[in-house]
């Protein structure tokens, strides 16, 4: 239950949405129940008077039923309109502080989780737990309080009747929801573990369609998606088959409820302790305030599903981050000259990439890092990024880069990673995001520095031509420049560059390496490049070469 009170905690922004939407629903049952009693007490006493002769006043009784009915329907909407903006502000909350979360685990930490998982916790566990709120909170929050009132009303007319109803509501609104509870957990915890996994499972077949299909090894992915579908489909009919039980006992516990509550109050009647008209309200009272009772299996039913979304989301939301952040920060050094003195790091404990490393980038001035794959080239812009961690020192103007805050270094640096990513938006969508505030003319530099300019002329749509989700709509180099051009926006003193010319032909390499030199030279930035392409060497002032024994 950790996890439920953590999600509780989060969702603390949105309490008067989420107080507003338990209230509404209150105020629903209250209707119905009192439409029903009122009602019948109104039928009953015009009947009795009909026979009697005794005049009896119409007007306020016809008039209550035509408010509580009124009320009944608008609350009705009201409420399924408040809950609903409840979830799906509750939702936002979640997805916010989780990505806030998972921000400083990427990309060490979440590397070790597959893909598919990590996308899954971000979109289907996240809306999974909307199900807490709209149908484990809300319901058992309303649940609890109408039962309680409805047997304060009971015990106000007839105290045996209360007795009795209190037994069965106990039975309906206790009992039959711990069975439930019971017979859900296993199912319910199945069925979230096996959807996430098919989830994964889909997830990465998707994205790794093309290498299945050249390893022949599409239809044996197709039996385990087959597969991982016919488990979720046999736990949701388990889940549907207690789901059944709930609905058939909450019908029997509510028929044998009503007849307990009508031979109580029948005696009272007997004994002129209250009249008919009133015993018949009783009952139609304690048929309506099963509907209270009623959503309380049902909150128990999906309560096991939401614990199990609720623990993938923060046990993974939970995971130590790689690199720490400085409790109290240095201030930013003036002077952009970077110094590795002894460097050791490693992308996995114990097995050091980078061994004895000692280099100077000084202020202004650009260094190429070459050397042969895997010898740690791109590890040196990950620990400059704070994605890992190192031994040894590091400094920026002097400063120990672990003593700069993480907001604090990334501010002065800009990165063209050797795998950039694209989001699902327009070319121009994609480079602003280096700088949102750039001006046009400042747009235009990127793009010409970044031997774009050309290509974006002959687009259709120019700037606004969507790159797809992930940059599938453009070729890897178009990808790459478009990163370039994105890091050029932002306009930092720092520069890393890892493989920046991956996937250009000759002809837009020589470009872009000439037109990155001539930038660096009137902008006075800080430049790293890593590469293993001799193109690249022209934008260095000093060449270093890894190699194993560094």
């Amino acid at each position: 239950m950790n996890h439920i009170v953590r999600f509780l905690k989060i969702s603390r922004p949105q309490r008067v949405w989420m107080g507003a939407g338990i209230l509404l629903g209150i105020v629903v049952i209250a209707a119905n129940t009192m439409l029903m009693a009122v009602s019948g007490w109104f039928i009953a006493s015009m009947a009795v008077s009909g026979v009697s002769g005794v005049p009896f006043n119409y007007f306020f009784p016809s008039a209550s039923i035509r408010f509580l009915a009124i009320a009944r329907t608008v609350g009705r909407y009201a409420e399924r309109l408040v809950t609903h903006e409840a979830t799906f502000r509750v939702v936002a909350e979640l997805r916010v502080w989780l990505f806030s979360r998972f921000e400083p685990l990427a990309p060490a930490c979440l590397e070790r989780y597959a893909g598919g998982d990590v996308a899954g916790t971000l979109r289907s566990d996240v809306d999974a737990m909307e199900t807490f709120y709209l149908k484990v909170v809300a319901p058992l929050t309303v649940g609890i309080v109408s039962c309680a009132a409805g047997l304060l009303f009971l015990a106000w007319f007839s105290p045996p009747s209360a007795l009795v109803m209190l037994f069965f509501l106990v039975i309906a609104g206790i009992g039959l929801p711990l069975l439930v509870r019971r017979l859900s957990v296993e199912p319910g915890r199945k069925s979230a573990a096996l959807a996430a996994e098919l989830r994964s499972r889909v997830t990465e077949g998707l994205q790794g369609i093309e290498e299945l299909i050249l390893l022949g090894a599409v239809d044996r992915q197709a039996d385990v998606v087959d597969r991982l579908s016919a488990e979720v489909v046999a736990e949701q009919e388990r889940l549907g088959r207690v789901n059944g039980l709930t609905f058939g006992g909450m019908a029997l516990f509510a028929g044998v409820g009503v007849a307990g509550v009508m031979l109580a109050a029948s005696g009272q009647v007997a004994s002129h302790q209250i009249s008919p008209p009133h015993l018949v309200m009783l009952l139609l009272f304690s048929a309506a305030i099963f509907e209270a009772a009623g959503q309380l299996p049902g909150a128990f039913h999906h309560l096991p599903a939401a614990q199990e979304s609720a623990r993938r989301i923060f046990d993974l939301a939970d995971a130590p981050g790689p690199v720490p952040d400085t409790p109290v920060p240095c201030s930013v050094p003036a002077d952009m000259t970077l110094v590795f003195r002894d460097v050791f790091a490693s992308y996995l404990p114990g097995k050091a990439i980078l061994q004895n490393v000692s280099l100077k980038v000084p202020s202004g001035s650009s260094l190429v890092v070459t050397g042969s794959s895997g010898i740690g080239k791109s590890l040196m812009i990950e620990i400059l990024l704070r994605f890992r961690n190192y031994q040894g020192s590091i400094t920026l103007g002097g400063t120990e880069i672990s003593d700069l805050s993480k907001e604090t270094l990334l501010a002065l640096i800009s990165a063209v990673p050797q795998r950039p990513y694209l989001f699902n938006g327009t070319v121009r969508d994609n480079i602003m995001v280096g700088n949102f505030s750039a001006s046009d003319a400042e747009l235009h530099s990127a793009l010409v520095d970044s031997c774009l300019d050309m290509w974006v002329s002959g687009l259709p749509l120019g700037l606004d031509t969507l790159v797809g989700c992930n940059g599938s709509a453009v070729s890897g180099g178009e990808a790459r420049r478009i990163a370039l051009a994105r890091a050029l926006l932002k306009n930092t003193p720092i520069l890393l560059l890892d493989e920046p010319t991956e996937g250009l032909d000759a002809e837009t390499e020589r470009t872009v390496v000439t037109r990155l030199s001539e930038r660096f030279r009137r902008s006075g930035m800080t430049l790293l490049v890593v590469s293993h392409r001799p193109a690249c060497l022209l934008l260095g002032e000093q060449i270093i070469q890894l190699n194993p024994a560094t």
